[in-house]
């Protein structure tokens, strides 16, 4: 009776996470398409100190609530101490923040959630240059495949668009592109350098250190803060945005890593590019053509792969928690 008690409750566990995961994936598919709606209301560091602002009226009362004292006064503890460091990834963060937003006004929400997938390329060539244990997973067959795959997909996705060749477009690509080096770069410097400190809880003392970092370099190009006129509802976008995309998306997929470990959690985000796809078509009218859609395919697959090659049994063997290793795409 105990066994199937505990059975049952491990059942009830994994769907709950199942459906944060799934939770988190469908607030970071909003995201693109929000962005894009106000571009013409809201500079690129107004919105972006604004989502953070917002996000950490959510982050920090949650982690503060749910996690005993004693932890808590010892995770803040040690992030005191590694100040430098955290100002470090802060500025990763930054770089990262101002390329995801500024290419929403270059390119198609689809076109940028499909080529932020080179994320997963710049992660396993950061874990090859940094992490020594983890070269062995690189020389199966399976993984090589795979990055083959996802590399011609983000070309198929790039050269496939409709824009493929204007300024503005390659610009944009290229912006993404920066993005999800960023993006790699920042998780990277989480994993190797505050290794002991749940992932979530450093990601929100980054938040607090580059918002105002936000607001300032938007006052200093701007000659103050002026804030800008704009429609109700793109104001509640914005707020909604940061809200969602931010604060309850990092809080939901977070809770759920403990339960369904990194690389079930990183293959369903995968799902994010298809979603915010239909929510892009939906919101702003956006099609991919036939040559983007089957570069879709490919890439997809292609880092599904190579997920599958990164975490199965014996492909990394560096001991961590459960979260680390896993920072959120949005």
């Amino acid at each position: 009776m105990r066994t199937l008690y505990v059975t049952d409750l491990d059942a009830r566990m994994r769907r709950t996470a199942l459906l944060l995961n799934l939770g988190a994936v469908l607030t970071w598919s909003l995201a693109p398409s929000m962005i894009k709606a106000i571009v013409g209301s809201f500079p690129v560091n107004f919105q972006n100190g604004s989502r953070y602002l917002v996000s950490l009226l959510v982050l920090w009362p949650v982690l503060l609530l749910s996690t005993d004292g004693a932890r808590r006064r010892d995770h803040l503890r040690v992030l005191r101490a590694r100040a430098g460091r955290i100002v470090a990834i802060a500025l990763a963060n930054y770089a990262f923040q101002v390329c995801y937003t500024y290419s929403l006004f270059l390119v198609t929400p689809s076109v940028q959630t499909l080529v932020s997938q080179t994320q997963v390329l710049f992660a396993v060539l950061f874990a090859l240059m940094f992490f020594p244990d983890e070269r062995a997973f690189v020389k199966g067959a399976f993984f090589l495949v795979g990055l083959c795959l996802a590399i011609a997909g983000v070309a198929l996705v790039i050269v496939g668009g409709a824009s493929f060749g204007t300024p503005k477009f390659s610009i944009g690509a290229l912006v993404v592109v920066g993005s999800a080096f960023s993006w790699a770069l920042l998780s990277l410097l989480l994993r190797a350098w505050l290794p002991d400190v749940p992932t979530l809880f450093s990601l929100t003392a980054v938040f607090t250190i580059v918002t105002p970092l936000f607001i300032a370099t938007y006052a200093i190009a701007h000659r103050g803060l002026p804030i800008p006129s704009a429609p109700a509802l793109h104001w509640l976008i914005l707020i909604s945005s940061g809200l969602l995309a931010i604060g309850l998306g990092h809080f939901l997929f977070y809770r759920a890593i403990p339960v369904l470990g990194v690389s079930l959690s990183t293959s369903i985000n995968l799902l994010i590019p298809l979603l915010a796809s239909v929510v892009s078509y939906f919101v702003t009218g956006e099609r991919l053509t036939v040559i983007q859609l089957a570069g879709a395919a490919v890439l997809i697959g292609g880092s599904y792969m190579v997920v599958r090659a990164r975490f199965r049994p014996g492909g990394a063997r560096r001991r961590s928690s459960p979260d680390r290793g896993a920072v959120s795409p949005r």
